[in-house]
């Protein structure tokens, strides 16, 4: 998890540890919250895709 907030947010884990744990918690479960909707995103298009067969 923290590999994809460093990626996509450019937010180092020394950075992320270094925060207080509620703020640590929020971006945890914030960065959940996006990867969910991705999935969902990734599932719909392979959905339309398969429906034009």
């Amino acid at each position: 998890m923290l590999h994809a907030i460093w990626v996509r947010h450019h937010l180092r884990p020394g950075a992320f540890w270094q925060l207080p744990r509620g703020e640590q918690l929020f971006l945890l479960a914030s960065m959940e919250l996006e990867l969910a909707a991705e999935a969902r995103l990734t599932q719909a298009a392979q959905g339309t895709k398969q429906g034009r067969r």
